[in-house]
């Protein structure tokens, strides 16, 4: 019998943001990894999404942008200002660039912030990398700034081939009251012949998962599914690109038979990403590996809490093994894991998953922390349960799953 973990939900609205940004400038659990804040070396506990996004800093500041293969996933757009509080340090939550303290500012930083500074006279493909850079690390403006944005119309932006992800990432952060309009650019040029194939993928490949993760199968969404397939069917080319091309596109639409409560068509879409992530498959290259890596987490990630949600225990145990290889410094393979071990009776094994997450440091310790002080509970140590709970509340008091755990004075 599947054990029933309880819920764990966070609020992002003004007031618990700001509630749990002062609660992580005094946890006293500060993020291992510098790459975000400041562009420092990865770390021994730096996770596959601070190897990309440092490679991708190093490689525009050193002129080669050109070289860099395409890459699949794109940190959470707080991820700076959350690790920033962590070490308690405010004056590294500037939305400018520039603005970053001289004392965390790496020598790489320093360089990309006099490439960006460059502005029109980079060549597109710099500019692409830079914009997709600049939201990497947190600073929407400057990504509009440097595709030329600002005073963009988004009811009637068309937008460049070459930039598409870049730009449409950009007025997402910067006008989300617009998402609706967005879309409808979005699909607009998604469906217009005289753009590449490649390009219209990539702008139906992300309405379909930014629909589908909303749980609505919008017409929108259903138009975006017939777009992202006509566009699959268009592509040119073999080897690795295309086969990443196609497994971006199978798992993306795995939202549509799932939506609509389809187990088996959602495990054939998933089952055919994963085959052509698995043809995919690079050489040595480091970079294309690292491309590889990106696409293959959020795959295993899919995967995993698909079968979890479905019952099939057995094989998300499988699977979220796989997952923890491909990124072993990820908290979001580790809460998956947990997650799974905990699912099948094993808590245990789940305690020691969870456990991986609390040196990484940071925001992830409020999550991990809740449900090691539900699994101590679970294994009738009450005390240690609670201190858990409390330690979840010191990282981030706003979630209500949190209340009733911890005295009032905590």
């Amino acid at each position: 019998m599947m054990v029933e973990l309880p819920a764990y939900r966070t609020v992002d609205d003004g007031p618990a943001l700001s509630r749990r940004l002062l609660a992580l400038t005094e946890a006293g659990r500060p993020v291992a990894c510098p790459v975000h804040v400041g562009l420092g070396d990865p770390v021994a506990l730096s996770s596959n999404d601070a190897h990309i996004t440092h490679t991708v800093a190093r490689h525009l500041a050193e002129g080669t942008a050109h070289a860099l293969p395409p890459f699949n996933s794109v940190p959470h757009p707080a991820l700076r200002v959350l690790n920033a509080a962590s070490w308690d340090r405010v004056d590294a939550m500037t939305a400018d660039f520039a603005g970053m303290p001289a004392d965390l500012a790496s020598d790489l930083w320093t360089r990309v912030d006099e490439v960006c500074r460059r502005g029109a006279t980079l060549s597109s493909a710099e500019r692409g990398v830079a914009a997709e850079l600049l939201l990497r690390l947190g600073y929407p403006h400057g990504a509009a700034e440097i595709l030329g944005l600002l005073d963009a119309d988004v009811t009637t932006h068309t937008f460049r081939p070459d930039m598409v992800r870049a730009e449409l990432q950009a007025f997402m952060r910067l006008y989300p009251q617009a998402r609706s309009v967005l879309e409808d650019r979005a699909l607009r040029a998604a469906a217009d012949p005289g753009m590449a194939p490649a390009a219209r993928l990539r702008l139906a490949n992300y309405i379909v998962v930014l629909d589908g993760k909303r749980g609505h199968a919008t017409p929108a969404f259903h138009r975006a599914v017939e777009l992202a397939r006509r566009a699959m069917e268009e592509t040119p080319g073999t080897g690795m690109a295309r086969h990443l091309a196609e497994h971006t596109l199978y798992r993306a639409i795995a939202f549509e038979p799932y939506l609509r409560g389809d187990e088996e068509g959602t495990m054939e879409l998933l089952g055919r990403a994963a085959e052509a992530l698995e043809v995919a498959r690079p050489g040595t290259d480091a970079l294309d590996s690292l491309s590889w890596n990106d696409h293959a987490f959020p795959m295993f990630e899919t995967l995993s809490k698909t079968l979890l949600g479905y019952g099939e225990v057995r094989q998300a145990l499988d699977s979220t093994a796989r997952l923890v290889t491909i990124n072993p410094n990820d908290h979001r393979a580790w809460a998956v894991r947990g997650r799974a071990l905990a699912c099948s009776g094993d808590l245990e094994g789940a305690v020691r998953a969870w456990e991986r997450i609390l040196p990484l440091g940071g925001l992830p310790v409020a999550a991990a922390g809740f449900f090691l002080g539900w699994a101590h509970g679970e294994l009738g140590d009450t005390a240690l349960a609670r201190e858990f709970y409390e330690l979840s509340y010191s990282v981030d008091p706003t979630p209500e799953a949190i209340a009733g755990k911890v005295p009032l004075s905590v």
